[in-house]
Parts: structure tokens; C-alpha cells; sequence
């Protein structure tokens, strides 16, 4: 998990659950003139896990709000109607569940104590953390060697992103007309011969390495003194895949995925997941069936044409299976066009009035779980592509086949990542993130992608 989460921010939100267990201690405390750490607190009251249990529900509503999004430092009117949305939500989800199972409940004096430290907290805490990303120094020099059109894009996934705390230094080039110009917002501050007084005097702490073609031209003598003097030397494939969540394509080795971790499938993990699939699947059908039952018949009700939706997809190692989804556009659409690129809900004409509704919400996606529970899908993976589009995919796109290798899913790290796709353009972009999902592939992330997946059905769009 460290590999795709920056490590300042899984610190703020592991101390602030810790802070916001205190809030409710401190509030038992306050109430009752007792210490949360006596033997009645403890066993009896078992205001230790109910504490955390409140801490889990408010971290949960505020990263649904997006409250952990550093990219904008600034405590602007987004950030605090977000950050009220997720203290209302959390309120209201602890009422329910404390309705729903009353033996959870910390007590109406203590919970009402601790809403009020919680808040006050929070609203604190979340305006320090960003004034400190704001107004510190990053810690960490860097440079850039290259100034191809990967270097250049790692640099700006950088600058998007200051929580990471890296200061660009600039780029490095073998070319010295470059030197002096802007090549995004970094200059190009030297050429090769440059780098050990550049070093020396700008206290550099990592290197990346960002050239297109390394044949001749690559300083290796200078990278190893570099090395066994502490400063970090990094491919810049491998760094952009931290930085990022995805595996550019570009200039992309097999020799880079052939050694380097991950990619590595392990049976395990998916005996593991298809056991889950079939006891997720089950469960939710049947808790779903009402809602199912209801779609059905409006969508007989809206429009012409069957209830479900059949279509072949490309599933693992290649093979065919039927995807089943609630119509949401009307019968033969694509009777006249073949196959086309989907133009989303709002511009395309196709689509019915229920199947806004759907497409809206993901409900047309329910179906689905009767294919997840066949084993055509998992609840996780590359969202499976037509025959049709897959076939020129694959004719234009490396390694597009490699999505194959696992079975395809209802959501995906590129669904929560980047939402749909309509040309080839984009296409690319999302293979870089199903890229990733399989060279990572593991149950936290899979978890991260369905808490994400969450997030982007109730609050922004996407998937």
C-alpha cells in the first residue's frame, strides 16, 4: 500500500484517528468524572473500541468529502462546505447505526460531547495540516536528467502535488542551447558535464532519470559516484508509477516489467477472490432484488425494447463472455453506427430517460453481480472491453493484452482514477492505471479501489 499512498498522508490520517479516539475519551472524561482507562471504562462501558469506532466512521465521510485532497492547500469555500458535508454525514450515520444496534452507543452526554471536541478538532486540525504543506520547505532537492515528454511529466505530476514535499531543481540536458529554458516551469539548469558542481552546490538529494534513449549518452560514471555518495538515483518509469498510481506506456520496456517487482499473479490471492465473489455476489443480489425488481419495470414502463441488456466482452486470457446490464439507452441503438465509443450521459442522445437515472447512480451496473457470480468477472479489476474495440486496441496500443491476465471486474483502479473512456486517446491513459492495478495487484488496494469506488458513486463522477 505504501507504493501508491504518500507516506505524510497516511501519517495525518493514522494520527488523527488516534486524536479523534482521544476527542471521545476526553469526552467520557468530561461526562461522567471517570477515566476512560478504568476497569468500568474498559469492561464495562467498553468506551475503547466504541471510541474507535466513531474515529472510523468520521475518517470515512471525510475521505468520501475528499477532505485529504492537498492538491489545493488553500482553505477555500469547496474545502469547508466538504469538510461541514462530512461532519454532518458522519453525525448522521452514527444516529443510525446507535438506532439500529443501541449496545454501540457511547451514551447521549459522552457522543454529544464528542461530536462538539471532534468538530472543533477537526475544522483545527485539517487548517493546520494545510497552512503546513502550504508554507513548509520541501525536504527533498531534485532534478530531472532529460527533458523528454516522461521527465516532463513527472515534474508536473510533482508540482500537483505538494504534499510530498520534493523541490524541482530542474532539468539536465546533453543539449546547451536548452540550458535557461522552461520546460514547464523548472529550467534547464545544466548540461551533463554540470551535474557534479550542480550536486555540490545545490545539495541535490535524488536524481531522476528521464531519458528517452540512455544508448551513449547516459552519465553512468558520474550516477554511481552520485549513488555511493547517499543520493537517491531512480528510473523514471519506477518513480512515476509511485507518484501517480499508473504505468506510462511510453518508451516502456518488457525488460522493466520482466525485472522489476510485481506482475507476479498470485493464485492464492485469486482463489481467495473468487471465493469472495461468490459470497459478496450471493448476498448482494439478494439485497439488491427489491431495487432490481423496481428497475425492471420502469424501464418496461420508459421505453420499448427488452429489460436487459446482453453484449460480448473480452474477459481472461482473452476469452469471450456475455455481459449482462439494464438497458439505459433505446433498443438498437447501434443498428445504423456498429460498434461506437460511449459518449457519456449527458451527450448522448441514445440514452433513455431511466437510463440517465442509472447511469447517474451505476445502477444499469447491477446485472453485473450475476456475472460476477458466474465467474466471468471480480467485484475488482480492468473493466472489460467489446471484441471490436479490443481487436484494434491491441493493434495500436502495446502491451494492451496484458489487462487479460486477470478477470475483469465492475470497477477498477483506472474507473476510480479516470472514469469513462470514449477514443483511443484516452484508452492509453487508462491502460497505464489497469497497468498498475496488475502489477500491484493485492487486497488492500482492492479495498482502497472499493472505498474509492464508493466515493465516486455518492460525490463526483467517474467509473
Amino acid at each position: 500500500m505504501w507504493k501508491y499512498l504518500a507516506l505524510r498522508k497516511f501519517g495525518a490520517v493514522f494520527a488523527e484517528t488516534l486524536l479523534l479516539v482521544w476527542c471521545v475519551l476526553v469526552a467520557y472524561y468530561a461526562r461522567l468524572h471517570e477515566s476512560p482507562f478504568s476497569p468500568t471504562a474498559v469492561d464495562k462501558h467498553q468506551i475503547l473500541p466504541k471510541a474507535l469506532l466513531i474515529a472510523i466512521i468520521f475518517q470515512l465521510f471525510l475521505h468520501l468529502n475528499d477532505i485529504y485532497d492537498f492538491r489545493q492547500l488553500q482553505a477555500s469555500k469547496v474545502y469547508i462546505i466538504r469538510l461541514f458535508q462530512a461532519l454532518v454525514m458522519a453525525t448522521a450515520s452514527l444516529w443510525i447505526l446507535y438506532y439500529i444496534a443501541p449496545v454501540l452507543t457511547v451514551g447521549r452526554g459522552v457522543f454529544g460531547l464528542s461530536l462538539i471536541f471532534s468538530a472543533i478538532f477537526l475544522i483545527f486540525w485539517h487548517t493546520m495540516l494545510r497552512m503546513y504543506f502550504g508554507k513548509r520547505t520541501p525536504k527533498t532537492k531534485m532534478i530531472v536528467l532529460g527533458t523528454g515528454n516522461l521527465a516532463r511529466e513527472v515534474v508536473k505530476e510533482i508540482l500537483r502535488r505538494p504534499e510530498l514535499g520534493i523541490q524541482i531543481l530542474g532539468f539536465v540536458d546533453d543539449n546547451p542551447k536548452l540550458v535557461g529554458q522552461s520546460v514547464v516551469n523548472p529550467k534547464v539548469i545544466g548540461t551533463y558535464q554540470d551535474l557534479p558542481k550542480l550536486v555540490a552546490k545545490e545539495g541535490v538529494d535524488r536524481i531522476i532519470v528521464g531519458l528517452a534513449d540512455r544508448r551513449g549518452k547516459l552519465p553512468i560514471q558520474e550516477l554511481l559516484d552520485f549513488k555511493t555518495k547517499g543520493i537517491q538515483i531512480e528510473e523514471v518509469t519506477t518513480f512515476y508509477e509511485r507518484v501517480a498510481g499508473k504505468i506510462p506506456i511510453e518508451n516502456l520496456k518488457p525488460s522493466w516489467m520482466v525485472f522489476n517487482t510485481g506482475f507476479g499473479v498470485s493464485k492464492r490471492l485469486l482463489i481467495e477472490k473468487r471465493i469472495l465473489s461468490i459470497v459478496a455476489s450471493s448476498i448482494l443480489l439478494l439485497m439488491f432484488f427489491p431495487v432490481i425488481f423496481l428497475l425492471m419495470v420502469l424501464i418496461k414502463l420508459d421505453s420499448r425494447g427488452p429489460v436487459f441488456y446482453k453484449q460480448a466482452r473480452v474477459g481472461q486470457d482473452g476469452g469471450t463472455f456475455t455481459l449482462w446490464k439494464f438497458r439505459s439507452m433505446v433498443q438498437d441503438a447501434e443498428s445504423d453506427t456498429g460498434p461506437v465509443w460511449s459518449k457519456g450521459t449527458r451527450e448522448d442522445p441514445r440514452i433513455t430517460r431511466i437510463g440517465k437515472l442509472m447511469r447517474k447512480l451505476r445502477l444499469d451496473e447491477l446485472p453485473q453481480l450475476f456475472n460476477v457470480f458466474k465467474g466471468d468477472m471480480s467485484f475488482v479489476g480492468p473493466r472489460p472491453e467489446r471484441p471490436h474495440f479490443v481487436q484494434q486496441l491491441t493493434e495500436t496500443i502495446p502491451f494492451y493484452n496484458l489487462r487479460h491476465i486477470v478477470k475483469p471486474g465492475i470497477t477498477g483502479w483506472a474507473q476510480v482514477n479516470y472514469g469513462y473512456t470514449n477514443s483511443m486517446d484516452l484508452t492509453v491513459e487508462k491502460l497505464q492505471y489497469d497497468l498498475f492495478y496488475i502489477k500491484n495487484m493485492s487486497w488492500m488496494l482492492d479495498g482502497l479501489i472499493i472505498l474509492e469506488t464508493i466515493k465516486t458513486v455518492l460525490v463526483k463522477e467517474g467509473s
